[in-house]
């Protein structure tokens, strides 16, 4: 059971922040540089504003980078209740991680478009502007994408976590929901005609279970008996406010981008000494 909980503690804690920027990334920066129906405006934004869109890029490998660990940690985790569906669970995870790779690419091709002096000298600022544009919603469109196996990932999650006999069976529930909101979100933002999106546009709400209620199960369950890492534990849940707390006030305009920068890293030190203290504790775990 010690081996369970030392797993569950690293599976909980990869998966919470493999996604803990992705808000910053994948919601606010597209929304502060792209101007609908305006690709000049955009192109202006963007070469305003290079360092936001850098750090959307750095913030989307660094999330894919850990989600591939995360894999590994839950594979490790479930395997015991059945290999099988744990493989299963573990390739969706791994086959999304070079999506995420190759369309952080879309968020490069702008930045070469807009510095590069030969690609100037044959194109006119309204042709620059145009593919700076087309790059920008290629990549939300590789994001909705890349949504179907972030939904698809957690059906195995959520039958292993029913069968797994040391997580509640009702964890799976939310599990479920999640996994069907992204996907038919996905699916309607691919398929439909842009009159009848609307239909499943706000289905990714029903996401909102999956963190709490199952990465953060197998973080604090993870830690139970070892009595000085509960303080780590809760450094650990007040770092997941900070950041949460941090997106929500970038969104709502109430601080800048650097300002969630400095909260972003604030709470990234305090997971990086969570992990300096359970390593301390057992040398062995990864």
């Amino acid at each position: 059971m010690d081996s369970t909980k030392s797993l569950a503690r690293w599976a909980g804690l990869l998966y919470g922040i493999a996604s803990s920027l992705a808000p910053f990334a994948y919601l606010y920066v597209p929304d502060q540089l792209i101007v609908q129906g305006d690709a000049l405006a955009t192109a202006d934004r963007v070469r305003a504003s290079e360092g936001l869109l850098r750090a959307a890029i750095g913030a989307e490998l660094y999330g894919v980078t850990v989600l591939l660990f995360a894999a590994l940690a839950l594979y490790d985790l479930f395997k015991r209740v059945d290999p099988r569906i744990a493989g299963i669970m573990a390739a969706m995870m791994l086959v999304s991680v070079p999506i995420s790779y190759i369309n952080a690419l879309n968020h490069i091709a702008p930045l070469i478009l807009l510095k590069s002096a030969a690609i100037a000298a044959v194109l006119d600022q309204r042709q620059v502007a145009a593919q700076v544009t087309l790059f920008l919603r290629l990549h939300n469109y590789g994001l909705v994408v890349n949504q179907i196996f972030w939904g698809l990932w957690l059906f195995p999650i959520g039958i292993l976590v029913m069968r797994s006999g040391f997580i509640p069976r009702w964890l799976g529930v939310p599990l479920f929901f999640a996994g069907t909101g992204y996907v038919i979100n996905s699916l309607g933002a691919l398929l439909l005609p842009p009159s009848l999106r609307w239909i499943t546009q706000y289905l990714q709400v029903l996401g909102v279970g999956e963190m709490p209620f199952f990465s953060f199960y197998l973080l604090i369950w993870g830690v139970r008996g070892h009595a000085m890492d509960r303080l780590a534990t809760l450094l650990v849940l007040m770092s997941f406010a900070i950041g949460t707390g941090a997106i929500g006030l970038l969104l709502l305009k109430r601080i800048d981008a650097t300002q969630y920068g400095a909260l972003a890293l604030a709470s990234l030190v305090v997971v990086f000494g969570l992990v300096m203290r359970w390593r301390a504790l057992d040398p062995k775990q990864p």
